[in-house]
């Protein structure tokens, strides 16, 4: 199979058509071996009653539904685990991505590029959504040591040969991009221009963005452990020279009385540090606990217009 296209479906049922419709249209000059692979994760509406709807009309659209949701990354794993195209196309199902975008980035690919990525030249989202992503990519690329580019999201085409990889990663934490972006190969961009979701609002809300942010950085650097201990040793060499001073103001007789509040304020300042501290050290004691319990990071409940045979 030339091409699979997969659809991580949340919120969806409104749209699915319509992208069902475009993206066929957008494919079929360019090859008629392809599939449309739609991942319901578990949405709350009735995405997965319509993506049956659909796939009894279309044998082309594949179902594939979530015993429960997993969450965007787990959703698109499954995607990539069921696609069989030499390339597979991701794309959002609430068209803020156009499909009419892939042909362009699917002969990218073909010159020889494993990853190529939609680079969105103007973000139509929310200021919060756009400030949270530009907060994002300045601290991963602080934490990680790597350099991302904000305009790049799950939107792309990957070769099998990085997909296949990809999904042998036995990470149970894992965010899309920055896992991708860790495994090398040949990568391109293409420009697009991005769109208005068609229905509703993102389901990414301010806390989901807070534990999508510090998942991916934890999954992807351990950088923070490292602050953690310079920030420990800086503390503890200011201590240090303190308690020198000290010392030498005792026997100088330049002691001052101690003010309660340079006091409390030492002991809350440090005590917020120490637990500041722990919390870093508790996350990833955390990710290590998920990790070896060795669950499936996705788990499929059923199948429309598909063998099984991953």
């Amino acid at each position: 199979m030339d091409l699979s296209v997969v659809s991580p479906v949340y919120h969806g049922e409104k749209m699915l058509e319509e992208l069902v419709a475009r993206i066929h249209a957008a494919i079929c000059p360019l090859t008629q071996d392809y599939e449309i692979v739609l991942v319901n994760d578990c949405s709350p509406d009735n995405s997965w009653e319509k993506i049956r709807e659909i796939c009894a009309k279309d044998k082309l659209v594949k179902g594939i539904n979530l015993s429960r949701n997993f969450g965007q990354p787990y959703a698109i794993t499954a995607g990539l685990t069921y696609a069989k195209g030499d390339y597979v196309a991701v794309i959002d199902c609430d068209l803020q991505n156009k499909p009419e975008d892939l042909p362009a980035m699917y002969k990218k690919a073909l010159e020889g590029y494993d990853v190529v990525s939609a680079r969105r030249v103007v973000r139509e989202d929310t200021f919060l959504k756009r400030l949270s992503s530009a907060v994002f990519h300045k601290a991963y690329d602080f934490l990680s040591g790597f350099e991302t580019d904000k305009a790049v999201a799950e939107f792309g085409i990957y070769s099998q040969k990085i997909v296949k990889v990809y999904c042998n990663i036995p990470e149970y934490s894992r965010s899309f991009v920055e896992l991708i972006h860790t495994l090398g190969f040949r990568k391109s961009t293409v420009d697009v221009l991005h769109d208005h979701r068609a229905e509703g609002k993102s389901s990414y809300n301010l806390r989901r963005l807070l534990r999508l942010s510090y998942n991916s950085i934890i999954s992807n650097s351990n950088r923070p452990l490292h602050l953690a201990v310079t920030l420990g040793f800086i503390m503890s060499a200011v201590s240090f020279l303190m308690a020198i001073y000290n010392i030498f103001a005792k026997f100088l007789g330049l002691n001052e009385v101690e003010g309660y509040t340079s006091t409390i304020f030492s002991i809350w300042f440090v005590g917020g540090l120490l637990l500041l501290m722990m919390g870093i050290m508790g996350l990833y004691i955390g990710k290590i606990f998920d990790q070896v319990k060795g669950r499936p990071v996705f788990i499929v409940q059923e199948t429309i217009n598909e063998d099984d045979t991953v």
